[in-house]
């Protein structure tokens, strides 16, 4: 524990964990903003925890969706305290609070007559609200911890419990209002979680090609340094031949694979390629330590 508290209190000292705290106040100000706008006016629910307090809300009417997003959390924070660090756990009661008081205090109009526009709307702008803190470690609570405990405790994955609780949501949706509004809220569901992840992988995502070749240094040469990258070599063995290998390994955009393929054609037919989706790639000449909020100290 002593650890944990130095490490916070080191934190609480850093220019990140204050430029953190600051992204998360926009994010929240903007999925609160959404939340009181269009999905309330409008009978969506949401996912997550949000969405069990719109639930919560629309049977009760008594009680303030600021107020009850902090109450569902308290059980969940309570549960999930001893599973995270200190630091993370402050983080998130700090996330937790500043979105309750979004909640709370943050109602702007915003025009969206039409259910799919209002859908659409809603789903960009929330994602990009969520994805703004989410991309420097930032968190408000939920079902996020909720289903780090029941992995760790049970073993149930993370999806499962995110599922279930979706699950819950939109049928709760269609049971309450109509299959119509339960469709819309599956739209902004999905839109959302688009958009968020846009804003955490950015929309210039990587692409990691291995090639498993006979001839490695042609490769290199023929192949990539003609699109003007770099490469790495791992050493391998082949399982059936026990034969030794160099995989060239390398990291290109989404412009450069055409190219790349083309140019592996005319080197080596033969080689054996696999292309990956990389969520971020962090390094020379892609982005900077900079560019994801980190500042270097003197």
């Amino acid at each position: 524990m002593k650890e944990q508290i130095q490490e916070l209190l080191n934190d609480l000292r850093s220019w990140r964990f204050w430029y953190t705290l600051l992204m998360m106040v926009i994010g929240c100000a903007i999925f609160g903003a959404v939340v009181n706008a269009i999905l309330v006016p409008q009978n969506y629910f949401a996912g997550g925890a949000t969405g069990l307090a719109l639930l919560i809300y629309s049977l009760t009417d008594q009680i303030s969706l600021g107020i009850l997003y902090a109450l569902i959390n308290i059980p969940i924070f309570i549960v999930g305290f001893r599973e995270f660090s200190l630091r993370y756990i402050v983080l998130s009661l700090c996330g937790m609070l500043i979105y309750s008081l979004a909640l709370e205090w943050i109602h702007v109009p915003i025009e969206a007559k039409d259910p799919l526009t209002a859908a659409i709307l809603a789903g960009v702008l929330s994602g990009v609200g969520a994805g703004i803190y989410l991309r420097l470690g930032g968190s408000i609570g939920g079902m996020d911890i909720l289903g780090t405990v029941l992995k760790k405790r049970f073993a149930i994955p993370i999806g499962t419990t995110f599922n279930v609780i979706n699950l819950t949501v939109l049928s709760a949706n269609a049971v309450l209002y109509n299959l119509d509004i339960a469709l819309y809220t599956g739209i902004y569901m999905f839109v959302f979680s688009w958009v968020m992840q846009r804003v955490l992988t950015g929309f210039s995502q990587r692409k990691s090609v291995f090639i498993i070749t006979e001839h490695p240094e042609e490769v290199v040469h023929q192949a990539i340094r003609k699109i003007d990258r770099g490469a790495t070599y791992f050493l391998a063995e082949g399982s059936h031949s026990h034969a030794s290998k160099r995989v060239v390994y390398t990291v290109i955009n989404l412009l450069e694979l055409g190219r790349l393929k083309q140019h592996l054609f005319e080197t080596d037919p033969d080689a054996f390629v696999v292309v990956n989706d990389t969520a971020e790639v962090i390094g020379t000449r892609f982005l900077t330590w900079e560019d994801e909020g980190f500042k270097r100290r003197p």
